[in-house]
């Protein structure tokens, strides 16, 4: 019936059958047994860390080294035709001296430099508290790094003391409604 020729050809052929068939077999096999072991029992698998989040938002303090207490209260940017605006409102409680915080000049992410308003507190007599909201018009799509604030010190002698400080922005929400419609659904009531 068989030959001596035709023993390696049907062991080959068995080899290979069995090769095609169970390599695939087996790699299913270690899939599914690393999805049930990971949803299962808790899963072994690395995670990718999520990135700590770089600057002030709303609520956080912006120049943590000053005795007043200078916090966050709002950020927003708002999309435009021609540009994007953004606004920062800070509240700061002067402590022990007279106080003034002055918002300067934003660098987009990009790099740019956008001056501000100008906006400033004012004289804040010691233990009171005040507010100031600075607009930027910022290049359509760019979104606010930095903003340089100018901090100034009154204490009783009358000798005032400026200094001016770099800060980071953390990541500013942009508005999903442009400023005009926004205009108009306050004008009309309508959300």
């Amino acid at each position: 019936m068989f030959d001596d020729g035709d023993l390696p050809e049907v062991s080959m052929v068995r080899v290979l059958l069995v090769l095609a068939i169970g390599i695939p077999i087996a790699i299913e096999v270690v899939t599914f047994g690393g999805l049930v072991g990971h949803y299962v029992g808790g899963g072994d698998a690395a995670t990718t860390p999520t990135p700590e989040a770089v600057g002030a938002t709303a609520g956080e303090e912006i120049l943590s080294g000053t005795a007043p207490t200078e916090r966050v209260v709002s950020a927003s940017v708002t999309p435009g035709e021609d540009s994007w605006q953004f606004a920062l409102t800070v509240e700061v409680t002067a402590v022990g001296s007279a106080y003034e915080l002055g918002l300067g000049t934003v660098t987009t992410l990009t790099g740019d430099t956008v001056d501000g308003s100008g906006a400033t507190t004012g004289g804040i007599p010691a233990g009171e508290t005040g507010t100031v909201t600075g607009t930027w018009s910022l290049p359509t799509g760019q979104r606010p790094d930095t903003v340089t604030v100018t901090a100034v010190t009154t204490p009783a002698n009358g000798t005032a003391t400026a200094s001016e400080h770099t800060v980071d922005i953390g990541a500013v929400p942009v508005s999903s409604v442009p400023r005009a419609e926004r205009k108009i659904q306050a004008v009309t009531g309508q959300n």
